[in-house]
């Protein structure tokens, strides 16, 4: 039997200074310009004495699954909480500073990004350090901010509007309140990317999902912290582009969802917690051959070349990089390399009646959908972007279909793709990850 909650929240600013670069968006004028909103990171730790869960949330596009290792490693060292009970999670924010997982869309600040991991391991500490006894609920409630985009247009998947593509109908709510029933944390996902501000915006944001959050803590109080966890959103955008005001109002109504919802989570002191992790490596597709992969070095100095002159800010630093790419695939290339892979990690928290399923990629809504359909229990949350972040994740169907995320959009991540094979694999892992959190 489960033993009695313990369970603390906080949370802590993580915003840059003015003048990093942002990124998620490949032709910025401009290095960022100022602050509209701070970006955050929380955490929620959750223990019944004899196990340990901590859950951080980042106002950042991703991290690395290096950086999400060093941290780790500083959370149980200082902390003394295990690595696999650790999910470090991030929002996808196309308004926060340029990270390492993330190529060519903006310079990374290699200052900050090691004052982020050292504060990060600080806040872990700080929260197991403030638990009190707690009680905690989950449920389910409808909502949609975002849209299906892969359209077919013209015969070919395009960036767009599909209204009768899947999305992602709902948003999975945890609830922890002390023993008085006053609320310390509302963890809610749902899967929208976070491009509501677009690439115009030289504002650093947490975008949408900062304004829920914010929204959140200010209906319950200042003594409660708000998280929010991206879902599968690879294939599923928020309105692109349409400024600050629609932000809040999605924020809003996310935030509005949460509130209705909350009454329906029946709040219990002593819940099952459980943590199990796999450790994938999938296969990669083979790199071009060495005349092809010249060809594409040559292309990329040329059009780089040829630009240069007319290409603002963040067109320079995008087509500097592309050339960093083709030349990546040259080498390998010339080196012959062949049955490459990427880690891929795989992790299941179980919460009481609520499953937390981590992804470390883009990952279509799809996966989701199918992961929580198994019902080993009675809900699960699919979190992306989550201990890392290989680029996009597509379904087997998607590959074949194409389109941006399978053919373009490595080239910020890596080297090539992941093979269609690779839904099989995730989709058994994270049916033996839950298998075993279930018990």
């Amino acid at each position: 039997m489960p033993g009695a909650l313990l369970a603390a929240a906080r949370r802590v600013t993580i915003t840059p200074p003015v003048g990093v670069d942002l990124t998620g968006f490949g032709a910025r004028s401009g290095p960022s310009a100022g602050v509209h909103d701070d970006l955050r990171a929380c955490a929620l730790y959750l223990t019944d004495t004899a196990r340990e869960l901590l859950i951080i949330t980042c106002d950042l596009i991703g991290l690395h699954h290096e950086e999400v290792a060093q941290v780790r490693a500083g959370i149980s060292e200082r902390a003394g909480i295990a690595p696999e009970s650790v999910m470090i999670c991030c929002s996808h924010t196309h308004s926060g500073p340029a990270t390492r997982c993330l190529n060519y869309l903006g310079k990374q600040d290699e200052g900050y990004l090691s004052e982020l991991q050292r504060r990060l391991v600080g806040l872990a500490a700080w929260a197991k350090s403030e638990a009190v006894p707690a009680g905690l609920g989950s449920t389910r409630a409808p909502l949609r901010v975002g849209v299906n985009r892969r359209e077919w247009r013209d015969g070919a998947i395009v960036l767009g509007i599909n209204e009768t593509g899947p999305t992602a109908p709902h948003v999975d709510l945890l609830c922890v309140d002390d023993a008085e029933g006053r609320p310390l944390c509302r963890l809610f996902c749902h899967a929208a990317h976070a491009v509501t501000l677009g690439g115009d915006n030289l504002l650093l944001s947490g975008d949408w999902p900062g304004f829920a959050q914010r929204e959140v803590e200010r209906c319950y109080g200042p003594g409660c912290v708000a998280m929010f966890v991206q879902g599968c959103c690879g294939d599923i955008n928020s309105h692109v582009g349409a400024g600050f005001e629609a932000a809040q109002a999605e924020g809003k109504r996310l935030a509005t969802a949460v509130l209705t919802a909350d009454p329906e989570a029946p709040r219990r002191d002593a819940v099952p917690l459980a943590a199990a992790t796999i450790g994938l490596e999938l296969p990669l597709t083979d790199v071009p051959s060495v005349p092809e992969a010249r060809k594409l070095v040559a292309d990329a100095r040329r059009h780089a070349q040829s630009s240069a002159e007319q290409d603002n800010y963040g067109l320079r630093t995008l087509n500097e990089g592309m050339v960093h790419w083709a030349r990546q695939l040259l080498a390998l290339a010339e080196d012959g390399a062949t049955g490459r892979t990427v880690p891929f990690e795989v992790q299941a928290l179980r919460i009481g009646d609520l499953g937390i399923v981590g992804l470390p990629g883009e990952v279509f809504v799809d996966y989701a959908l199918k992961i929580d359909a198994d019902g080993h229990l009675p809900c699960t949350a699919v979190a992306a972007y989550t201990n890392g972040n290989i680029g996009y994740v597509p379904t087997a169907k998607a590959f074949a279909e194409g389109g941006y995320e399978v053919h373009s959009a490595i080239r910020f991540y890596g080297t090539t793709m992941q093979t269609p094979h690779s839904e099989e694999l995730i989709l058994q892992a994270a049916d033996e990850v839950l298998a075993k959190v279930a018990i």
